[in-house]
């Protein structure tokens, strides 16, 4: 889907300095009039005080645009601190570059670049610029928050009273912002202040910034034209209705082909599910993902015959040949429109293309409705793709009608980590062989990884392998990936672990537990400001069983333990035998996101899990 950028230097990068400049005033006017037809541009300026001229990025300044927009008057200077004299930004200093991005192989997204010349320490950076936005339904929104402090920030609308706006605040400081609606001549003014923003920090491993950054979405419900009231986005009803003509006149092409090898894939299946599944796999298995965002073309599928010819498209492609073939197959489907976890709105809250930057299919069966995300090459079939779990999805049933439900969050039972490791003790460390199942995210994360990084396959393991614990030695790896069957993959290893044991005169120490999946994984809760996301839920399941040698006996071991909040779960066992010591380990992650509130709960069961890694049998002599 495409992808709506606002139009602000923070969509581009966040800055690192270690000085920091700040923001004196960043101002933006939006005029909405209707006279001939809706018009829309914005202005928009900007000032920076530069506490140290050898922070560049903080004076390289980037506009992102796209063919549904203009960007025109682009106006700059640098100001000497101590002279106060401007040194003019020349036109031949501003650049048009296209804007790549890493998983979208081609679009219409460009922007704007240009850097100030003659910036000293404490210079002042000014710029201003203009925009036209083509579509009226394509409006973003404003950040009163920036990677730097800001002093002073004002967004304002200026409408003609014929055009009812739309609006509603998101993020934290929304305290801060004050609001008024006013009348300037013949307009209607809608302006909101903040002074003194404190700087917007990112942090590793936080939802996206939308979730944090003070903004406001705007956009424009419905307008009158000739005493006729035109409705654009006043709810989601009519965001559908527009989302439905985009859709309502495509695959057009001849299907033949496309039907000949639905049939072919289902036809020794009499059970529904087993029938969807088989089109789900081979799609997943045959069509290759390639995004594209080009104008109207990020928002229309291609026809689907047309991408199962060409065995490539986007997820609006993936999605409309899933869906045909579905119903190719007699099963009930729809297209939905989604947004990704990247998005915290809802279609209540904001009724337009902003809520959602995706789109996915579902198929009902026996009065159960699945999420199918065709894009992603190993997600099981009956799964979401991760990146949408919980998240809303727009059906579309027909012309008019439509119905909203929330993605599942996949429990954490389904997303498994299995590990049975058969272990030898030595007077240096320990030994054996493992035998490591993976199943749900955890399978299709694997498998994603290895498919995109074939070269480097042994590399891959080895690295996976002894995330929990890199001392192990991995030796005779042997995959059984079972792509798309319902087997769990399967990894047979042998490994070993040196100076892993010490010996105190007749006595030998071991630490039993090998693998420590969070360990250390303390929160500093003076520094975090932003809770944590996690890309799904999972059950860790290690089983170790030791041999005991010959010539020893067990003299000790830990007691067993067993902790769990609302965040976090453990259960550490052990069991003795006549042979062998059994050491059971299950760990269960169980929020997607760990929220600041949940901070002291982490800390608090980690530190207890951290204890129990540093637990130690005693070998003695008979």
């Amino acid at each position: 889907m495409k992808r709506i950028f606002y139009l602000a230097f923070f969509a581009c990068h966040f800055l690192c300095a270690q000085e920091k400049s700040k923001v004196l005033y960043r101002n933006e006017i939006v005029y909405l009039s209707n006279k001939s037809k809706l018009e829309i541009e914005s202005f928009i300026e900007e000032q920076r005080e530069i506490a140290k001229s050898k922070n560049v990025n903080e004076y390289s300044i980037n506009i992102p645009y796209d063919n549904f927009s203009e960007i025109s008057n682009i106006k700059g200077a640098a100001i000497n601190a101590k002279t106060n004299k401007k040194s003019k930004l020349s036109q031949y200093d501003i650049s048009t570059n296209e804007l790549k991005q890493r998983d979208i192989f081609y679009s219409d997204n460009k922007y704007k670049h240009f850097d100030f010349n003659n910036v000293e320490d404490k210079s002042k950076v000014e710029f201003s610029y203009k925009v036209k936005q083509n579509e009226p339904r394509l409006l973003s929104f404003f950040a009163f928050q920036h990677e730097l402090q800001t002093v002073a920030s004002q967004f304002q609308i200026k409408s003609d009273p014929s055009i009812e706006i739309g609006y509603k605040l998101f993020g934290d400081h929304q305290d801060k912002i004050v609001f008024e609606k006013t009348k300037e001549e013949n307009l209607d003014v809608y302006t909101w202040k903040v002074t003194d923003m404190p700087s917007f920090e990112e942090e590793n491993r936080a939802p996206n910034f939308t979730y944090f950054l003070p903004h406001i979405v705007y956009y424009i419900k419905s307008y009158t034209k000739d005493n006729k009231k035109e409705a654009l986005f006043p709810d989601v009803e009519h965001l559908y209705k527009w989302y439905y003509s985009l859709v309502k006149d495509i695959n057009k092409l001849d299907q033949t082909a496309l039907k000949t090898k639905t049939s072919e894939l289902i036809k020794d299946k009499t059970n529904p599910k087993d029938k969807a599944k088989a089109i789900y796999n081979w799609v997943q298995e045959n069509i290759h993902y390639v995004a594209f965002e080009y104008e109207m073309g990020g928002f229309i599928p291609r026809d689907a015959a047309s991408v199962f010819d060409k065995k490539y498209g986007d997820c609006k492609d993936i999605s409309n040949l899933l869906n045909e073939m579905f119903k190719t197959a007699g099963l009930e489907s729809n297209l939905v429109w989604i947004g990704t976890r990247d998005k915290p709105y809802s279609f209540v809250d904001v009724p337009t293309p902003l809520v959602s930057n995706h789109m996915i299919a579902s198929v009902k069966i026996d009065k159960q409705r699945y999420f199918v995300d065709g894009t992603d090459s190993f997600c099981p079939f009956t799964f979401p793709s991760a990146m949408i779990q919980g998240k809303e999805g727009l059906i579309g049933i027909s012309e008019t009608e439509f119905v909203i439900e929330k993605v599942p969050v996949i429990d954490k039972k389904e997303n498994h980590l299995k590990v049975d490791m058969k272990l030898k003790i030595n007077d240096d460390g320990v030994q054996g062989a493992a035998k490591l199942l993976l199943s749900g995210y955890e399978k299709s994360d694997f498998l994603n990884v290895l498919a995109s990084n074939k070269q480097k396959q042994d590399e891959i393991l080895k690295s996976g392998l002894t995330r929990y614990n890199q001392k192990l030695e991995i030796e005779n790896t042997e995959v059984k990936k079972n792509e798309y069957d319902n087997k769990d993959a399967e990894l047979l290893y042998n490994f070993k672990l040196e100076s892993w044991t010490k010996k105190i005169g007749d006595k030998m120490i071991v630490k039993p537990i090998l693998l420590a999946p969070f360990k250390g994984y303390i929160i500093d809760t003076k520094e975090r400001k932003l809770s944590i996301e996690n890309d799904n839920l999972f059950t860790n399941d290690f089983t170790y069983v030791y041999e005991i040698p010959e010539n020893y006996q067990l003299d000790f071991i830990p007691e067993n333990s067993k902790k769990e909040n609302e965040v976090l779960s453990y259960d550490i066992s052990y069991k003795k035998d006549k042979k062998n010591l059994i050491v059971s380990q299950k760990i269960a992650l169980k929020k997607l996101v760990i929220e600041t509130k949940d901070f002291d709960n982490w800390n608090a069961l980690v530190n207890e899990l951290n204890n129990q890694y540093n637990q130690s049998i005693i070998l003695i002599k008979k």
